[in-house]
């Protein structure tokens, strides 16, 4: 059944220090208590109540659901401060926290929600550890707004960077208005680029782009610019401090999928209680980051990908707070994830799944893999004799980003689309299976060990899987990529030997997949996936000081002391 609903708009709520942050308020029209759920954005609060949990449904299911505009951001008041937010940040999550429990609309408990950046605020809010918090959910997030693919993979995702900056400057650039700056110059900039994303995405060097020029603005570009190592991230993920249950929910093409499993997997065993650890659930679907969708890229998923019958996305986020915010019985598995390919949503006990059998594939090659009509082989067989691969790298004419794990901006499109075009460049090398002589689901975390030398002193090299159909389109599944100077992921970065042969793991994060009977699996290997990922100038020069790039010759191994392979997560057909 149903409820009328209220909602009130710029609710004060006052923090510790005095400052007043305001948020809309979405309830149930009468005078009963209900849970909360807190979600707390710095994009302002009308724009929040979408994707994967709409305010207004909630509201109707017997929620109170409360979205604040973040210190310093829209009608809250304060200074906002990205680059140092932990602090400030944890204890206005805490205090927004406390806040509404003891209004006259809740039941006492709360829950803490929301998705990219406003997962950073649940992480944040969470780990002060209010006494009323129940229950968080992050969604395609995760607890740094860092936006990378994996720290350990050296790299920024640059077309994430280059869309951010501009838009969150315009509340900035109105702010500097209402002081009587003078800004004109900036927003008819901000507006241009917002309009033109080449204009900061060719810019070379990237440090100096026009709208750097602004000092504010300038420091977070460089802070965007700099990718932050695995060792500097992990110090801020005090899991220990997190003593609540959490849905994980997250994207097999969303650019953070990587942190929703490690998250997940980190809370099961290092969350601040038994009672935590031990109620962690992962929702995981073929989506963006963004929303739950049917369709993305050129693949159509089904009718149960965003909803319907098979899992209603929204229904199941309320169960999940119904369980933990108001003790309802609901028995949710803890894991459900959906199978590309055969378009169906399955369950699981753990991650990976317990029932994985790994298998591990072989590059191999007569030394003409490039393009999709070279030699390249993928296979169990380990390889003796072969002859190693080569291409040129160079930088100044990358591999375009076609799909995969990117946002829809800055003229980039999400999801698989038909790799073709990109592959058949002679600095794409390509290693496919036989056909398939049965259907193969691989679901699980993703892998490539690559051995390769280069005449630079840095450089970068990528992985793509890929499921070829029978009529030639081939379309990406996952995809990652590995700064030589990040190679070893426990030490500082160190450039190579030229020359040198160096072993890179490429960390592709998880997926899951059906490759039919009669398709083929197929790596794609190159230096590149630009705009998506920064273009490495191969100069050894951090990003964004260089305004000319240099050629380099990249050649992968695949011989008996150097056999370059991909371990595939494979799990066992059900019989019956």
């Amino acid at each position: 059944m149903e409820n009328s609903i209220k909602m009130d708009r710029n609710v004060p709520m006052e923090m510790r220090d005095g400052t007043v942050l305001r948020a809309d308020v979405y309830r149930p029209d009468d005078n009963g208590r209900y849970p909360a759920i807190l979600i707390r954005t710095p994009y302002s609060k009308q724009l929040a109540s979408d994707g994967f949990l709409s305010a207004v449904e909630a509201a109707q299911a017997g929620f109170v659901i409360v979205i604040q505009d973040v210190r310093g951001r829209y009608q809250s008041e304060g200074k906002w401060d990205r680059l140092n937010m932990f602090e400030i940040e944890g204890s206005d999550g805490f205090d927004s926290v406390e806040w509404i429990a003891v209004q006259n609309f809740c039941n006492g408990n709360v829950g803490l929600a929301g998705g990219s950046y406003l997962a950073a605020m649940t992480w944040i809010g969470a780990m002060e550890n209010p006494p009323h918090l129940k229950a968080i959910s992050p969604w395609i997030g995760d607890i740094a707004p860092n936006m990378q693919p994996t720290p350990r993979s050296g790299v920024i995702n640059f077309a994430t960077a280059a869309d951010a900056i501009p838009v969150t400057s315009l509340d900035l650039v109105d702010k500097l208005e209402e002081q009587g700056q003078d800004v004109a110059e900036l927003r008819s900039y901000l507006n241009k680029i917002l309009n033109n994303p080449k204009e900061v995405i060719e810019y070379l060097p990237l440090k100096d782009i026009p709208l750097a020029r602004n000092e504010i603005i300038r420091s977070m570009w460089e802070a965007r610019l700099k990718p932050g190592s695995a060792q500097e991230q992990n110090k801020r993920k005090k899991y220990e401090k997190v003593k609540v249950p959490g849905l994980h929910v997250g994207g097999w093409y969303d650019q953070l999928e990587w942190a929703t499993f490690e998250n997940f997997l980190a809370m099961q065993d290092r969350g601040g209680c038994t009672f935590a650890r031990e109620n962690q659930n992962l929702l995981v679907g073929p989506w963006m980051h963004g929303a739950p969708v049917n369709f993305l890229g050129e693949r159509s998923f089904g009718a149960s990908a965003g909803g319907g019958k098979s899992l209603e996305i929204h229904e199941y986020l309320l169960n999940f707070f119904r369980k933990h915010l108001t003790h309802m019985e609901i028995s949710l598995p803890t894991v459900k994830y959906f199978v590309m390919g055969s378009n169906e949503w399955k369950s699981g006990d753990s991650w990976p799944l317990p029932e994985t059998k790994w298998v591990r594939y072989f590059f191999h090659s007569n030394g003409k893999a490039n393009t999709m009509a070279g030699d390249g082989e993928l296979s169990i067989h380990e390889p003796y004799h072969e002859n190693p691969d080569s291409y040129v790298y160079d930088p100044h004419d990358p591999v375009p980003t076609l799909g995969g794990k990117t946002m829809a901006s800055t003229g980039l499109i999400p999801g698989p689309f038909d790799q073709t075009r990109v592959a058949n460049r002679n600095d794409v090398l390509c290693y496919q299976s036989c056909k398939l002589e049965e259907d193969i689901e691989i679901t699980g975390p993703i892998k490539v060990r690559l051995f390769a030398s280069t005449t630079a002193v840095d450089t970068d090299f990528t992985a793509k899987l890929v499921d070829v159909y029978p009529d030639g389109r081939a379309f990406n599944i996952a995809d990652g990529i590995q700064r030589a100077s990040y190679r070893d992921w426990n030490a500082p970065p160190t450039l190579v030997k030229p020359g040198e042969i160096n072993e890179y793991i490429i960390d592709m994060g998880n997926t899951s997949n059906m490759f039919r009977k009669g398709h083929r699996i197929r790596i794609d290997v190159s230096s590149s996936n630009f705009p998506w990922y920064d273009r490495n100038m191969n100069t050894g020069n951090p990003i964004g000081e260089d305004r000319t790039g240099i050629k380099a010759t990249q050649t992968i191994y695949h011989q008996q002391d150097f056999a370059s392979y991909i371990d595939l997560p494979i799990i066992p057909t059900r019989k019956g």
